[in-house]
């Protein structure tokens, strides 16, 4: 037999010399979708800063399965910034530095492209190292090759600081072989079936069943009554290359654990499985990992089969004529939507400009828009509740007068908010754009907030985790009050809204790009930022007086909460770490105590009971980073006795803990050491 190491050298020899680029893969790599290999291919010919691209990551992937962590995502660039460059065939750009776990394995064989000359530097460097057999093993192929890349001993990556991603999903791992002769990882460990996964001993169960049912199959031609098992096992015996002695034991005399008998004699047995040739149920269902269980049906249900109404709701003032009709071409453009699903309700909040009100005049013969206008100002929190009682269907899809929806907007999110009903809003990726008279000039980054709901949550005490032009809202869902449900007279009104929300109303984003963001001077981002800013602050303290019973914190701690500013006094470096006390507590009461709080539907089943470690271990990692931050600043400032307090109590350890004093003083300074 021969061994990889030995397959991997004959395959590069046969293009030696050629300028060529490998791409690897792995048996449980299920591929999903198109994969422009030729784009893959001149990204890595043209840019030298390019290690490698990876088919198996996109903006989803936030979620490391194997390691039970959520990832920091690296901020993410596009390489071409063209107005509808957000395509299947557009590749995203990274430093694998600023990433982790998945965003920073850059040597890996499940699903890469790399060119010739690295691969044949990476297994040289292997053999020297370690030995020739260590070439002979994938795992060990992938764990030396990252070992010797980060001990900056690979030429090729030192030069190649860049990989590269899929803009959306290409290739999911199915772990149904995780755990492994070297390493013993399994990701998926418990025993039966249900709507989300197969454990592999069922599957393996499954298989006995259908060798049987395939064999007698096979031969029924032949037969004129079912035939005996020895006689199926010879004749399957011959057709799969093996002895009949193995199939009879393989059918027979395989120990099923505990935990899996019950399973196993269930009517229902066995599940219907998803056709191994058939992806549908993978490309239509959003998933936040590289590994992925697999799944047994489509959860998915088509919605646009059912007769669904989405209100967009848009708030205009002043708006120019060309801006609108962009907006407005985008809704009406929207893939699988017909035109009778949805209606679009203008609050005109006291526009005066011409050609404004002459685009909202020719509006008002449309049959699915509705122009709802006030005479004066009253502001973008009042508009939009002026607007929101008009509307009428059961989604609510927000989109501002100068922004552009991305055609699959209304597809992808409908979709997303039909699977996980416990979910009431729903943002998602953007990319901001400019224009003049050249035209269209999108940015090249890619934006993203947490997509879990509970880290999206949890971010929002520390910025705001929704962008309000991309949120679709399910309307019955949300509670609305008198007026509506966005708060009036507040400048932030969206980041106010969301920190309102009970534990009842979930809100989480998608990280697929759903908008383009319009970047002007005249916008409220420009031109209101201190004022937003402010108002934000006083979301958060009254978030905390509500939630966690702090009533003192001043505007001035919550920047130092937010890291805008360091502590001025020791004292205020206690009232914040105060703060972060109440707010761990506060989020690992929903973490800790099932079917006490009260979390819609569905939702602990969905988004909890497999992520519950990883989401705990991430808020005590951030809350201890700002910790060691306001430790240091303390001691910097003199006060000793509430440093080294500080300092005691956050030296503790553990998982996520600071477990020296050289990390709590690397804690303590930003990436600029300063």
């Amino acid at each position: 037999m021969h061994k990889v190491g030995d397959l991997l050298e004959a395959a590069l020899a046969r293009v030696q010399g050629k300028s060529a680029v490998v791409l690897f893969t792995v048996d449980d790599a299920l591929w999903v979708s198109d994969f422009q290999a030729d784009v893959a291919l001149q990204l890595l010919h043209s840019n030298a800063r390019v290690y490698a691209v990876h088919a198996k990551l996109c903006p989803r992937i936030e979620y490391a399965h194997p390691n039970d962590k959520f990832m920091r995502v690296p901020p993410l660039s596009h390489g071409s910034t063209s107005s509808n460059s957000n395509t299947s065939s557009d590749l995203l750009l990274f430093e694998r530095s600023s990433g982790e776990y998945d965003w920073n394995y850059p040597w890996e064989l499940s699903a890469s492209m790399y060119r010739l000359d690295a691969v044949k530097e990476t297994l040289e460097a292997i053999r020297t190292e370690f030995g020739r057999d260590a070439v002979h093993h994938p795992n060990h192929i992938e764990g030396y090759g990252v070992r010797l890349l980060r001990q900056e001993k690979l030429a090729s990556a030192n030069c190649a600081p860049l990989c590269a991603c899929p803009c959306n999903p290409v290739v999911m791992v199915v772990t149904i072989n995780r755990v492994q002769s070297l390493f013993d990882n399994p990701v998926y460990q418990t025993p039966g079936h249900d709507l989300a996964e197969v454990h592999p001993l069922v599957l393996d169960e499954l298989l006995r069943a259908r060798l049987r049912a395939s064999g007698r199959h096979l031969l029924a031609s032949n037969a004129s009554e079912e035939l005996p098992e020895d006689d199926v096992a010879l004749e399957l015996s011959k057709l799969l290359d093996t002895s009949p002695a193995f199939l009879l034991s393989y059918w027979h005399d395989a120990v099923v654990p505990a935990g899996f008998a019950e399973a196993l004699a269930a009517p229902s047995w066995p599940p219907t499985l998803l056709e191994f040739k058939e992806s549908k149920v993978y490309r239509r269902t959003y998933l936040d990992s590289v590994h992925v269980p697999l799944l047994l049906t489509d959860r998915v249900p088509n919605w646009l089969e059912a007769s669904i109404l989405v209100s967009w709701l848009m708030p205009v003032k002043d708006t120019p004529a060309k801006w609108l009709q962009d907006a407005f071409d985008s809704i009406r453009s929207q893939h699988d939507v017909s035109p009778g699903s949805w209606e679009l309700i203008v609050a005109d909040d006291g526009s005066e400009r011409e050609e404004t009100l002459q685009v909202l005049s020719g509006w008002r013969a449309l049959p699915n828009v509705r122009i709802v206008r006030s005479d004066v100002s009253v502001g973008v929190g009042s508009a939009l509740n002026m607007g929101w009682k008009h509307c009428r269907g059961q989604y609510v899809a927000r989109l501002d007068g100068d922004d552009i929806a991305q055609p699959c907007r209304l597809k992808k999110q409908i979709s997303f908010m039909e699977q996980h009903s416990s979910i009431s809003i729903l943002g998602g990726g953007f990319r901001t754009f400019t224009e003049d008279e050249e035209g269209f000039h999108v940015g090249a980054r890619q934006y993203r907030f947490p997509c879990h709901p509970l880290l999206a949550r949890w971010q929002m005490i520390f910025s705001c985790s929704l962008a309000h032009p991309t949120v679709v809202l399910r309307r019955e869902a949300i509670p609305a009050g008198v007026a509506g449900p966005y708060p009036e007279g507040k400048e932030a009104e969206d980041h106010c809204c969301w920190l309102s929300m009970p534990l009842q109303v979930q809100f989480a984003n998608i990280a697929d790009v759903v908008c383009h963001i319009r970047r002007h001077r005249d916008s409220r981002s420009s031109t209101a930022a201190g004022k937003l800013l402010k108002s934000s602050y006083a979301a958060v303290r009254a978030f905390l007086q509500r939630e966690c019973d702090e009533s003192n914190l001043t505007d001035a701690e919550v920047a130092v909460l937010w890291g805008r500013e360091k502590a001025a006094a020791s004292t205020q470096a206690a009232a914040v770490s105060h703060a972060l006390d109440l707010l761990e507590g506060w989020f690992t009461s929903i973490l800790r105590a099932p079917g006490r709080e009260p979390l819609p539907p569905g939702f602990r089943k969905d988004f909890v009971d497999t992520r519950a470690g990883a989401l705990e271990e991430y808020v005590r990692a951030s809350c201890n980073k700002l910790r060691g931050s306001l430790a240091v600043q303390s001691l910097a400032s003199g006060d000793v006795d509430v440093g080294a307090e500080m300092m005691k109590h956050w030296l503790k350890g553990g998982d996520a803990g600071l477990k020296s004093l050289g990390a709590l003083i690397q804690a303590g300074y930003d990436s600029k050491g300063q």
